[in-house]
This record gives structure tokens, sequence and C-alpha cells, in this order.
């Protein structure tokens, strides 16, 4: 784990299986149940619009057709009787998509066992979040094998550190946060519990193990959206308005030392149109994103330095 807050962080999320997450056991590893709709039926006959789900792949379906029975939502050769409308809300925070949220009142919570060493973990886009605990067990040194713990208060602050904005002030919800710090144990066991209101959501959950880069990112790092909102104006000359999602986009600037250079080409070129978490600076969080780079140049400038830059575009 580096030292350097402005390091380049790079993650490359843990692929959540049913192996990972397992709700077979009592009680199960996650309080978010899988009853979006009916499970599909073979002998059930389906109206134009009805919605089903599969637990094998959690996601759910929809009928493009009415009249539709024996046609498994699944099957390639018959891809006009359904449409994938989504992953269920207990998966919603593990199908890469930020804007795609599992949604329960007061209490989200999952259990995950990834049979592998991590020391990341990450929450984004939490809203109506006030408390989020982490617990990590390790089997291994007995019970009850706690070896890291941790709870960080994400209630609203003001947006400036005075009094009059503390009480009457607008203040700005904390929807992520992100743990470079958790114990690598190879049998490890993570408790995610995330603690809030009746609108209680969370878009994703990342797990993995960091990689960090450079001396640092250089000043004059830039970091937006990009809007898919729609904004049409009609015939009438008025302006409609319709919020849509929304991605992150960042492009930074790199200073990597001599040996990191070839490392950094060959993880950039393997994790090419692969979505990773990006954490430029633990300073700002607006330069954390979870996405893909669209491009990026090393420049061998100095003797010992060499100089990256990065253009990277959040999922949506």
């Amino acid at each position: 784990m580096s030292t350097n807050p402005n390091a380049l962080t790079i993650v490359n999320p843990i692929v959540i299986t049913d192996a990972i997450i397992d709700v077979s056991g009592s009680p199960p590893a996650t309080n978010v149940p899988e009853n979006d709709y009916a499970v599909w039926a073979i002998g059930t006959t389906y109206a134009q619009g009805d919605r089903v789900i599969l637990t094998s792949t959690h996601r759910i379906y929809e009928s493009l057709l009415g009249s539709n029975t024996g046609n498994s939502p699944t099957d390639v050769s018959s891809p006009t009787y359904w449409i994938d409308a989504g992953p269920t809300n207990r998966w919603a925070v593990f199908d890469l998509s930020v804007n795609k949220s599992t949604v329960q009142a007061d209490n989200i919570t999952y259990v995950l066992e990834p049979n592998t060493a991590i020391n990341t973990l990450a929450i984004l886009n939490a809203l109506s979040a006030t408390i989020l605990n982490i617990t990590m067990f390790s089997p291994a040194t007995g019970s009850p094998g706690i070896v890291y713990e941790r709870t960080v208060d994400l209630t609203d602050l003001p947006r400036t550190p005075d009094w009059w904005a503390w009480f009457y002030g607008t203040k700005v919800e904390r929807t992520q946060s992100i743990l470079l710090d958790l114990p690598s144990y190879s049998d490890c066991v993570v408790k995610i519990e995330l603690i809030g209101g009746t609108d209680l959501s969370l878009g994703e959950i990342i797990i993995g193990q960091q990689q960090n880069f450079g001396i640092g990112v250089n000043y004059g790092a830039r970091v937006g959206i990009q809007d898919y909102s729609r904004k049409e104006t009609n015939d009438f000359g008025d302006t409609v308005l319709i919020q849509r999602a929304f991605a992150k986009r960042a492009n930074f600037n790199l200073l990597i030392n001599k040996n990191e250079t070839d490392t950094l080409q060959n993880v950039l070129s393997r994790i090419r149109a692969v979505p990773v978490l990006w954490i430029a600076s633990s300073d700002y969080e607006s330069t954390t994103v979870f996405g893909f780079y669209k491009n990026f140049d090393i420049l061998i400038s100095y003797p010992l330095h060499s100089e990256c830059e990065l253009e990277i575009e959040g999922l949506v």
C-alpha cells in the first residue's frame, strides 16, 4: 500500500460470484432479498411487459411479446421473446454500473468471502447513508477472528467550516468511502454494513488489490462529468429538461519513476476496456473515478522519471 497520498492508485475489482456471496447459509450473506419479480417458470404464459427474474443469472427480464410460454430468457436462439432489464436489486451493487443501485430502507448488509487477499474496499454512490461499518475476519486466527474494524461517518457536512453553515446552510451528502488499509488475509471474510434512512441506496461495492504508481499526479488535473440528460426546446420556445444519468471523467498527468515505466505500460495494456477504480489523490474525492481509460501516453522525458497522460471515462 502506498504512503504517498498523491500516487495514482488502480484497483481492479474482483468479480463477485455466487461463491463469494453465499446466500445458502444461515444467516444468509446479505439481508437484501432477491424477490423483485416472480422467478421465470417454463409452464407460465407471460403477457407483453411482464417481468421475471432468474436467480441463476441474477437478472430481470421483460417479455417483449404476448402469449410467451416456454421461452427461456437466456435462450439466445429466441431473442425476440425477452429483453434483459438489468440486475436484480440484490446484485445491482456488483453490476459495474454506479447509477444502478441496490435499494433498501435503513440497512444494507453483505458478507463477502473473496478467497484471496484484498487490501481495498470502496462503496460508491451511497445515498441517504449515515454510517458504514466494515469488519474483516480471518478464520485461521481463531474465534472471533476479527482482524480489522472500521466505522465511517457518512452524515452530511456543511459546504463551509463555520457555525452558520453547520446549523443553517446547505449540507453536502457524502456518497463514497474508500478504504485502502485493509490487512491481507487469503482466508478473509468481509462484512459490509451500510446504515441510513428510508431512501437508503448503494450504487457499487468494489473489493480488490490496489496497485500504486508514480511520485504524484501533477497539478492541472481536470475532472468533470458527461451528462446524459435530455435538453430540448420545442416549437413554442419551451425548454424540456429530463434528468438522466451522468458519468464522471478525468484527465491526469502523472510523474512516474524510471523503473515504473514498463510496468505501468503493461498494466494499462492488460486493463484496456476493463472497468477499474482510479484514485488520483486522497485529497480530492472528485479525482476518484470508476471506469476505463480512453487514451494514455507515456513520455520518457527525464533520465530518472517519465510522464504519463491518462484520459479516463467513468461508467454510468
